[in-house]
């Protein structure tokens, strides 16, 4: 075997190799300590009409009825209707002479009230129906009478309440008076007081979290906006948790935990429009 000289000594080839491979190994890093690999599960936070888009059933076919809105996350959502219109003169999904707007919508009944207890349920002495401004610069609202009561000597009124609140009932808030959004971020019922089936006031409601809308005589609301609770048998209280949003572009906020709107789309229809078909879509759209 060939041998040549390195430092000063005698060696052979083949160790020089062996030396040289032995570097190369030493000189390999590692490229990782170890791989995790997780994996999430993502629901559909805003539900119209219960169902996703897993459902097969987000095109729903308008029939003059009341949709819900429901909010399954854990925090606010803010959505918007959005409108498509198409037919004879359509430009840009907008057709001149038809106008779709949105109303929320909330049935007021009166209870048997237990004061201090939990759930009051309804009866049959009176009820109505108040159709109201999802968003806008102005709370606005219109009443439907039903059997029952002269309502013409009621006002309506938000409600918030306090967390304590059979020891400490809110104060009224007429909706002539509102200068923001409802429900308000210090009401009970935004996030301690849950009004669907299994939460702690047993109620069962579409939305669980939300504000009330209650019409009460105008003489039941006392100087200081105290309520005559001696007189709440003629009181008409909710039947689901309603939203507002003080806003001029036509966005809805939804509370946070199975909040949200009910609402019906109103189409408006010029005489004078040309005869034919036409159709209009309303797309509930995040924003």
């Amino acid at each position: 075997m060939k041998k040549i000289n390195l430092f000063g000594k005698s060696v052979s080839v083949l160790a020089i190799m062996v030396i040289a491979f032995a570097g190369l190994g030493s000189a390999t890093l590692l490229l990782t300590y170890g791989t995790i690999t997780g994996t999430v599960t993502i629901d559909q936070s805003v539900l119209v009409n219960g169902k996703d888009v897993n459902s097969g059933s987000l095109d729903l076919v308008d029939n003059g009825g009341v949709y819900t809105l429901l909010n399954n996350a854990n925090v606010s959502v803010t959505v918007k209707l959005t409108t498509q219109q198409s037919g004879y003169g359509s430009s840009n999904g907008i057709i001149e002479g038809i106008t779709t707007s949105y109303y929320g919508v909330v049935e007021l009944t009166t209870k048997d009230v237990v004061f201090g207890s939990s759930p009051w349920t309804t009866n049959s002495d009176a009820s109505a129906t108040v159709h109201y401004s999802l968003s806008g610069n102005t709370f606005t609202y219109e009443i439907t009478e039903h059997a029952g009561f002269d309502l013409s000597g009621y006002t309506l009124i938000y409600y918030k309440d306090n967390s304590d609140r059979f020891s400490n009932p809110a104060l009224a808030i007429k909706v002539s008076d509102l200068t923001g959004s409802i429900p308000l971020m210090t009401d009970g019922n935004v996030d301690e007081y849950n009004y669907c089936s299994g939460g702690n006031t047993d109620e069962d409601y579409t939305h669980c979290h939300g504000a009330k809308m209650w019409l009460v005589p105008t003489t039941d609301i006392n100087p200081d906006n105290t309520l005559n609770w001696g007189n709440s048998d003629v009181f008409l209280f909710e039947t689901d948790l309603m939203a507002y949003s003080k806003n001029t572009d036509g966005e809805i906020t939804l509370p946070a935990n199975g909040g949200g709107v009910n609402f019906v789309i109103v189409n408006d229809f010029n005489l004078a429009l040309y005869p034919g078909t036409y159709t209009i879509t309303t797309n509930i759209v995040p924003n």
